[in-house]
């Protein structure tokens, strides 16, 4: 099977790794996450005139209509620089599920600004006791005189702080829902903060909210099918970033320990370290081989889809942090030093592995899938 990239991807690939190369070391990443956003206007501007935000949105609404190979692409390049960026909230989950939806008024409000940069996306669907299951859930909307009205809470809602619309899964008479929803309607309360590595969520409650009587995106069975198949390809895609942040951490270990030196050599000449680094290499390509199963599943609609995701994520988890770890104690002390960003790399892999379910989530779900339910 042929895996290498076609000319347009290369030249995604290419565009993406240049930019970050240029605006991204770890002074301008600390920059960016000091806005009162945690990101930088301007680059996601860039983002916007390079044309990536549109590369995951469908043709027919004005996007690129790329694939999960081509988002997956982006999100690596961004995981070797630490993007600070809402690409993940705002355009693979929020726009994604506004582009899918069946609402073409919507579309109309929010997708051309979205693409543009000037407006923000986030999908709003865990709850306290959703445990990374889509339905468990207590929101809810209740039919008024001029459309619904909204009550409930989600949690760690990704890019909730900036968004300029939500899209809140909700029950609608016992349907899954999901409704389009105006960031300064009121009744609604958004408590931003941060995560270990820096990124701003939400938690955003909503006090009877009313929205209008064509909000609703997708009902029904539909609805969440679709939120499946979005949460699965940002699933890959994180998986992607994490492979990327893994790379870098690689790559930047074993440039120091062929340049720090103790005993009068270089510490990469030391065999014990140099099996350590090995591990590191053999985990990083592990995790590749298993995105790259995922990617050509997932593309060709194979029936272990979900499994292998669930397997690549797993794996993700483990490994991402162990690379991490290594890539800590290999530079010393330097390594979770604001000098170096070695640290940085480390707290976003800990921050991806709970993404869409952790390690040992993933696990149990690998095994239902691939064995059945009693083997979870």
């Amino acid at each position: 099977m042929d895996f290498s990239l076609n000319a347009e991807q290369q030249l995604l690939k290419d565009s993406i790794d240049k930019y970050m190369a240029e605006r991204y070391d770890a002074d301008q990443r600390r920059q960016y996450l000091a806005e009162e956003t945690g990101f930088s206007g301007k680059v996601w501007q860039d983002y916007a005139e390079l044309g990536w935000l549109t590369v995951p949105l469908p043709e027919a609404e004005g996007g690129f209509g790329g694939s999960v190979v081509d988002t997956s692409m982006l999100m690596e390049a961004m995981g070797r620089s630490v993007a600070v960026e809402p690409y993940l909230g705002s355009i693979l989950l929020g726009a994604q599920l506004i582009a899918r939806g069946n609402n073409a008024a919507v579309k109309g409000r929010y997708l051309e600004e979205i693409m543009a940069g000037s407006c923000h996306a986030a999908f709003a669907y865990q709850e306290r006791r959703s445990r990374h299951q889509l339905d468990a859930m207590d929101c809810r909307t209740e039919r008024s005189a001029d459309g619904y009205r909204l009550s409930g809470s989600k949690t760690l809602v990704l890019n909730g702080a900036a968004a300029d619309v939500l899209v809140v899964a909700a029950w609608l008479d016992d349907a899954y829902t999901l409704f389009a929803v105006p960031a300064t309607s009121n009744g609604i309360q958004r408590d931003a903060f941060k995560l270990m590595d820096g990124q701003r969520v939400a938690n955003i409650h909503f006090d009877a909210v009313e929205l209008t009587g064509d909000s609703v995106i997708c009902e029904g069975d539909a609805a969440l099918a679709m939120v499946e198949t979005v949460i699965a390809e940002a699933t890959i895609a994180v998986s992607a970033q994490a492979v990327g942040a893994m790379e870098k951490l690689l790559k930047e270990t074993v440039e120091y320990s062929n340049t720090r030196k103790q005993f009068g050599q270089p510490i990469g000449k030391f065999q014990a370290l140099q099996h350590r680094m090995v591990d590191m290499y053999t985990a990083t390509e592990q995790c590749r081989s298993l995105l790259v199963r995922a990617l050509c599943s997932h593309s060709g609609g194979e029936a272990q889809a979900a499994s292998d995701t669930a397997a690549l994520k797993a794996m993700v988890g483990k490994h991402g942090r162990a690379v991490a770890e290594e890539a800590v104690q290999l530079h010393g002390g330097m390594g979770v030093t604001e000098e170096l960003n070695i640290g940085d790399y480390l707290k976003r892999l800990m921050v991806i592995d709970t993404l869409f379910g952790d390690s040992d989530w993933q696990r149990r779900r690998f095994a239902a899938l691939r064995y059945g339910p009693q083997a979870a």
